[in-house]
């Protein structure tokens, strides 16, 4: 049966998390910022992070930033596992899914497609990080 390696599973989950932290702070930053003084209350923050849940621009920058930091921490995952790079990849996949979930809350005014794109796409694109991963690591001809 096959197992995979908590540590590479925990390391390259942690990195996909810390990725998408710092690249919404970004993004809010680059699309909210200027709408946003030093001392705003609660409710202009609100207000303001409701339409830029709206911005295409910020939506299709989320999609992009989201899908690469999966590959990225599912990547680094199968490196640091070296066996069964597309399985430890997978558990990183999963576990994104699981987080999301659990730290979804149900007040995202993002579009639905939005939401049902980064669930969809999370396992793919952690296969992809597998798969970059295995071809790195077996020998060349």
């Amino acid at each position: 049966m096959p197992t995979f390696n908590i540590r590479a599973v925990v390391v390259g989950s942690l990195l996909m998390l810390a990725l998408d932290i710092l690249s919404s702070i970004l993004l809010f930053s680059v699309f909210g910022g200027d709408a946003l003084s030093s001392g705003a209350t609660q409710e202009e923050i609100t207000a303001v992070s409701n339409i830029v849940a709206q911005n295409n621009g910020y939506l299709l920058a989320g999609m992009f930033l989201g899908s690469f930091s999966t590959v990225l921490g599912a990547y680094i995952a199968a490196r640091i596992a070296n066996n069964l790079p597309l399985f430890n990849a997978l558990a990183v996949g999963v576990v994104g899914i699981v987080v999301a979930a659990l730290l979804g809350d149900g007040s995202n005014e993002s579009p639905m497609w939005f939401s049902a794109f980064g669930y969809i796409s999370t396992v793919p694109m952690a296969l992809v990080g597998g798969w970059l991963a295995r071809r790195e690591s077996k020998p060349g001809p």
